[in-house]
């Protein structure tokens, strides 16, 4: 059964990630000045991680509106958040680990995880209990 603070959690990580979209979008230099602490000053793959991130925000938006009936896009958000670490250690750091890269995959990616993985459970067991 989805609860209304799941709801809550879907909004706030919307409107969350829109915020951090446009940030990316806006000012991709000092992201990756301070993300690699002054190694690299420019990188296209921000572009792209803004990209995505915007459309994980329209996903979980969609999720907020109709949990049960967007279960899919609250999945594949949860997905993103799972792998986009990954991808931002691979193409944007390009392989290098600094402290501000841990604080930004902890505060950015994996905090969302759990609160995530209950509503995606919660969700596909709504839609068994029909």
């Amino acid at each position: 059964m989805i609860q209304a603070w799941m709801r809550g959690i879907l909004l706030i990580a919307s409107v969350y990630n829109v915020a951090w979209s446009v940030f990316l979008f806006w000012s991709p230099d000092s992201y990756i000045k301070w993300m690699t602490e002054g190694t690299q000053t420019e990188n296209i793959w921000v572009f792209y991680q803004a990209i995505g991130i915007s459309l994980v925000a329209i996903m979980l938006f969609m999720g907020f509106l109709k949990p049960i009936k967007f279960r899919w896009l609250i999945f594949i958000s949860f997905l993103a958040k799972l792998l986009g670490g990954i991808a931002v250690y691979i193409f944007i750091m390009e392989s290098q680990f600094t402290k501000k890269f841990v604080f930004h995959l902890l505060m950015n990616d994996l905090v969302w995880l759990i609160p995530l993985l209950f509503i995606v459970i919660a969700a596909f067991k709504s839609e068994k209990s029909r």
